[in-house]
């Protein structure tokens, strides 16, 4: 496992409608080990195995993070902000942040202009300080549009955990372009078409421009899942999910049996402990607008356990990491145009 890599992806700036930068990195670490590289307008990447094979899989991780968006700069040099994905606005008062401005990086502090102790804090009632004395001089520095996000970074715990900002999802779609090298490294003939969708936490637009394209068929979609062993998630909801125990598999209505079915006996051959999570409804994954695109894609998804989704910083496991790669390189390896995934046959 390329931790180097790994690393560079979550330390990277990737809020929602801001993807290509680290795009740029996807593709210049891909570039060497794939057949193909594709890019399209929406801000995917696509990192390709055999682009000439008749039977085509494709593996869908969004890259794109939470964040904040300038949006109005005030007389005093204060700045208002939106949201770009689901964040929680009592998380961020106090926060560091770095905005991404025409001129480089620049650092503030977020404020809040109400109490926080009263637990009604929305998005509109936080303003970033970047020491600006006025608007003219803060916007020599930002502009309206510009991205935010929490200034933090990599740091490896015990146990054999990490924590960072946004492994959601940056962490699975590092998952997928490993998997990507393991499975090219094991002999699969198969097509492979990775892909590091845009805009997941915003639209999910990027899954469907990528289903659209390749018409893949099989699409496996790659993201976090709430783990529930810390306090204030209830197992009861949907599965019992810990850290450290491997990847999930979702029980969903939208889900191929057969696709479930086949990672199961993948992750068995090769002593890959899994878990299982249950859905019915939407999984609020880039496995919703896949599983309906062109003419519809048989569709599973696999989990990385995530602890504090969507906090300023999240917890996963990196042995967690490595079996999920481990599991979709076998996967890779397995799955061909014989395989039968037609839920009315035997």
């Amino acid at each position: 496992m390329d931790k180097a890599f790994l690393f560079s992806l979550l330390d990277h700036m990737s809020v929602s409608g801001h993807e290509i930068p680290l795009q740029k990195k996807v593709i210049a670490h891909m570039a060497p080990i794939c057949h193909e590289i594709r890019t399209d307008y929406t801000g995917n990447v696509l990192s390709i195995l055999n682009p000439q094979a008749p039977f085509k899989v494709m593996l869908a991780a969004h890259i794109d993070e939470i964040g904040l968006i300038v949006t109005h700069i005030q007389p005093d040099g204060l700045l208002r902000v939106g949201k770009s994905g689901g964040i929680h606005p009592y998380q961020y008062p106090g926060h560091q942040v770095v905005i991404h401005g025409h001129r480089g990086p620049v650092y503030g502090v977020v404020v809040a202009s109400k109490d926080t102790e009263k637990g009604d804090l929305k998005v509109s009632d936080l303003y970033i300080d970047i020491g600006a004395r006025d608007e003219a001089d803060a916007r020599r520095y930002v502009q309206q549009g510009d991205p935010a996000h929490i200034h933090s970074s990599h740091r490896e715990l015990c146990g054999g955990l990490l924590s960072a900002r946004a492994i959601d999802n940056r962490g699975c779609a590092f998952i997928i372009l490993e998997a990507v090298k393991r499975a090219k490294a094991q002999g699969c003939r198969i097509g492979v078409y990775a892909a590091t969708t845009a805009g997941e936490e915003t639209t999910k637009r990027g899954a469907y421009w990528a289903g659209s394209a390749v018409a893949p068929d099989v699409a496996i979609v790659v993201d976090v899942t709430y783990a529930s062993d810390y306090p204030g998630v209830d197992p009861r909801d949907s599965g019992a999910v810990a850290l450290g125990k491997g990847p999930v598999l979702c029980n969903s209505s939208i889900g191929n049996r057969k696709l479930n079915e086949l990672l199961k006996d993948c992750a068995r051959e090769a002593n890959i402990p899994w878990q299982i999570e249950s859905y019915m409804g939407s999984t609020y994954t880039d496995a919703d607008q896949l599983h309906f695109t062109g003419k519809g894609i048989s569709t599973a998804l696999v989990s990385l356990p995530l602890r504090y989704m969507h906090a300023p910083s999240e917890v996963c496991s990196l042995e967690d990491v490595e079996h999920t790669i481990a599991l979709l390189a076998r996967f890779l390896c397995r799955i061909d145009g014989s395989t039968n995934l037609d839920p009315f046959c035997d």
